[in-house]
């Protein structure tokens, strides 16, 4: 019994952790019968786990004996333009829309780093809210899918897998060579000194973008200037700072700069202005993401489009499919982005 104010307090798998002194992945290995952790380890989590009336017996229940009709995701809110991204509502948008029609609610997690990733999402199926995971981010530095297969976890990721985890199930776009599209679409127009504004080095997206971008100006057999490339961790102010950082040297100053979102492409744009640079008759730029604000700039956005919607939708139909038939996702999904041409970029006259 409890009063209207008072605070029911629900123990978690990081409790638990913090209680037994082990890490939260060796909470989520005891309740789910993994034999190679030791009888010592074991009894101390049990006894942490009792001691915060942790709910055990709904953890031991195996994935397979009963539905909760739900699957989860876990947003890794870790840089300032998160949310005014339209990547973020595109991404809710299809995941919403493929869940509602089957059937299954979506759950949605948070955390405020990529390290907290995996632990969030072992913490929703340890105590049964979901049947399966929509993971949304692939880091060359975290191995969230690795943790989550390790238990067996039914999943989907939305962009490619680590080199290790080749056969995860995966729904992507082609980042390399949408990029190289852009970047040849460019010199097409006469641009050479092209400029690369990636977000978050350590993204794999980011990593295939800027391979695309290397790999289009190779094949223009154009030099690549280190000056040229920057990371404004998708954040505007980091479109801004690029711009600073990419003309320190106004002989070998990039004509043109492709950004790998909106905001950032917004904030060149800012950059160049208060340069008093011409867009763009002195320099062309290009977004990603072809955000609802794209066609109402000046001049207009040329925006890379990249189907997040229709990816995340492919992606949880992928994993309720699989949900239901009692198997472990496989298989993958490539669909296509394409460049919507406006007003930010023309033929450089030489």
């Amino acid at each position: 019994m409890f009063c209207v104010g008072q605070v029911l307090s629900v123990s978690t798998i990081r409790d638990v952790a913090a209680r037994a002194e082990v890490h939260p992945s060796t909470v989520s290995r005891v309740f789910s019968g993994n034999a190679q952790i030791s009888q010592a380890t074991r009894q101390r989590v049990l006894e942490a786990a009792q001691s915060l009336n942790f709910q055990p017996n709904a953890i031991a229940r195996s994935l397979s004996v009963r539905r909760t009709k739900t699957i989860g995701v876990i947003l890794p809110h870790v840089f300032d333009g998160y949310f005014a991204d339209s990547f973020f509502p595109r991404l809710m948008a299809g995941l919403l829309e493929a869940s509602y029609q089957r059937g299954y609610r979506l759950l949605v997690g948070g955390c405020n780093g990529y390290q907290d990733e995996h632990v969030q999402a072992l913490d929703i199926l340890a105590t049964r809210q979901a049947d399966g995971i929509v993971v949304t981010s692939s880091r060359l530095d975290v191995d969230t899918v690795g943790e989550l297969r390790r238990h067996n976890t039914p999943l989907v990721l939305i962009g490619h897998p680590p080199a290790q985890h080749a056969d995860v199930a995966w729904v992507d776009a082609d980042n390399c060579a949408a990029t190289r599209q852009v970047i040849e679409y460019l010199v097409g127009l006469g641009h050479r000194r092209i400029a690369y504004v990636g977000g978050d080095p350590d993204s794999s997206v980011v990593k295939e973008r800027l391979e695309g971008y290397r790999e289009g100006m190779a094949a223009a057999g154009l030099p690549v200037s280190e000056e040229w490339i920057d990371f404004g961790y998708f954040a505007e102010d980091g479109g801004y700072q690029a711009v600073e950082r990419t003309r320190r040297n106004l002989a070998n100053a990039p004509t043109a700069y492709y950004a790998a979102n909106d905001l950032m492409a917004i904030g060149i744009l800012r950059g160049l202005r208060e340069r008093s640079i011409a867009v763009p008759g002195e320099v062309s730029f290009v977004g990603t993401n072809d955000s609802p604000e794209a066609a109402h700039l000046t001049p207009p956005l040329s925006s890379l489009r990249v189907p997040y919607r229709q990816m995340a939708a492919a992606a949880a139909t992928r994993l309720i499919d699989y949900i239901e038939s009692g198997q472990q996702p496989t298989g993958h999904e490539l669909l296509e982005s394409c460049l919507i041409e406006r007003g930010s970029v023309q033929k450089l006259e030489l």
